[in-house]
């Protein structure tokens, strides 16, 4: 399909370039088409950037991102909140992996698109801290989590896995630990254990 070649190298080319340095030749080029092709699907540039923002949102925001979440906590409801934390952890992190480009242009375009902000905090972001938040206060009911603010919590947590993605993604030379899993499991162990000597 037309439309699905010019998005997915559109998807190519702003990643690696940017949406604003991006032109509509190189992602005719990418996707083996005239340039004029792009202008019967897409009669602007910024339209391509919208498709390919709703796209991610359409696959990665509920389907994706919600029910498989809900779906880790149901099955894991015997698990210790140290135990729960590293399994969403590892699987959330592999998921943002795995959609990378669509993330990267997300985050990347944010800034300068208040458009695009706005969709990303409210198909994505308030529900996500609605579903931490409700995490972060069963620890709290269970006797796990210190009775504070769970978005501060929340956010140390999702700040700490942010960091440490960015850097194994663009400065693997930095890399404390070579598997993904044990690198999650020391963070979380002093995400709850803390830097203090006890």
């Amino acid at each position: 399909k037309t439309e699905e070649k010019i998005l997915n190298a559109a998807i190519k080319i702003f990643t690696e370039k940017g949406y604003s340095a991006a032109t509509t030749s190189e992602i005719a080029k990418e996707a083996g088409i005239a340039e004029g092709t792009i202008f019967r699907y897409f009669p602007k540039k910024k339209e391509i950037l919208h498709s390919v923002v709703y796209k991610f949102l359409d696959t990665f925001a509920e389907s994706i991102v919600f029910d498989s979440l809900y779906e880790i906590i149901n099955e894991n409801q015997d698990k210790s909140m140290k135990e729960l934390l590293k399994i969403i952890a590892l699987d959330r992190i592999k998921l943002f992996k795995s959609h990378f480009p669509y993330a990267h242009i997300m985050f990347n375009e944010m800034q300068y698109h208040e458009d695009i902000r706005k969709l990303f905090l409210d198909k994505i972001m308030a529900n996500v801290f609605d579903i931490a938040k409700l995490i972060f206060k069963e620890g709290q009911k269970r006797g796990e989590f210190k009775d504070i603010d769970p978005i501060i919590g929340v956010r140390s947590f999702m700040g700490m896995l942010g960091f440490m993605f960015m850097q194994r993604r663009f400065m693997p030379e930095y890399n404390v630990y070579n598997s993904l899993e044990e690198e999650i499991e020391a963070l979380i162990d002093l995400y709850f254990d803390g830097i203090s000597k006890k």
